[in-house]
């Protein structure tokens, strides 16, 4: 078995078995075997039963709780057989010829230990498929809008002002279409369970890097992706997600000097769209429902996450 594609389901039954239409479209061919793995975690959408009766070919893993995303992914490797791994959102539609250029890729660079493919929106315009692993200015320019200007020293979470059709050696290659060597990926340790959602590729991706591996974009591979989708009904909880995995990535990976002003700038940060979104909802009731999600992640402790963080 060359390829193994793991996806992992909450609440996005629609969209999975979209994803697993155009995936099999695209396994139809491609010159090598390829399992797909589909992990549920606990979907109330009767996700399991839907895609069991349109795929039977399918190897599916139900969960008994919402482990989260990286969580669910170790739990799909359990079950693959695959030299590589191929991580895919089930909120995307693979495009023809990716999961070719992605393995090929591979094959020709002993070196790398991941790729990532080209993120697109529905309309076929770039998404960010490059991600920067956090750093107190980045977290600052995010927080502060500056990443808003466009201009590369100022970038926050992804790479801005570059060539999207210019392969390159990357930080961190975005999670939602993710492809590893298996053996890279068990002697790393997997994803880190610690992660709940958010910033688990970019621990994955420092550890890759850390062992003397690099990671690539590879833009020949696209993939459409739909932002958000299996969160959009809980959102509150989304923000507190975020919160608590940059955390986690600060005491993993950053100077102990450091840590401590991480929360002063994300706090600060929220503190003022939380204001801000409340002046401007008195006219958008978008924003002003946004700003009211942002104060509920601070007071509601209920969602899936299993810890409960005070930083957070």
């Amino acid at each position: 078995m060359r390829l193994s594609v793991i996806l992992v389901s909450f609440n996005t039954r629609e969209l999975t078995l979209v994803a697993l239409r155009e995936l099999y479209r695209e396994i139809a061919r491609v010159p090598f075997r390829v399992e797909v793995i589909v992990v549920d975690n606990r979907s109330e959408d009767h996700s399991v039963e839907a895609i069991g009766a349109a795929y039977p070919e399918v190897i599916l893993v139900p969960s008994s709780r919402n482990r989260g995303f990286g969580q669910g992914n170790n739990i799909g490797v359990q079950h693959a057989g695959g030299e590589y791994l191929f991580f895919l959102n089930t909120d995307t539609e693979i495009r023809d010829g990716a999961l070719l250029e992605l393995v090929r890729f591979m094959d020709r660079h002993d070196d790398a230990g991941a790729a990532g493919a080209r993120l697109e929106n529905p309309d076929g315009s770039d998404q960010n498929s490059i991600i920067l692993v956090p750093r107190l200015w980045r977290i600052f320019c995010t927080f502060f809008w500056l990443d808003r200007t466009g201009l590369t020293p100022f970038s926050g979470d992804s790479l801005i002002g570059i060539d999207r059709d210019q392969g390159r050696e990357i930080e961190v290659a975005h999670g939602a279409a993710l492809l590893l060597r298996r053996d890279l990926f068990e002697r790393v340790g997997g994803f880190d369970p610690d992660f709940f959602m958010y910033y688990e590729e970019s621990d994955l991706c420092t550890r890759i890097r850390e062992i003397g591996y690099s990671v690539h974009y590879v833009p020949d591979a696209r993939v459409m992706h739909h932002v958000s989708a299996s969160s959009k009904s809980r959102p509150w909880w989304l923000f507190r997600a975020m919160r608590v995995s940059r955390m986690t990535y600060a005491r993993k990976h950053f100077s102990p000097l450091v840590i401590p002003f991480i929360p002063l700038i994300v706090h600060t940060g929220y503190a003022l769209r939380i204001v801000l979104f409340s002046i401007i909802g008195i006219f958008n009731p978008r924003v002003r429902d946004l700003g009211r999600q942002m104060f509920r992640s601070y007071i509601d402790r209920s969602g899936p996450l299993d810890r409960q963080e005070g930083s957070a």
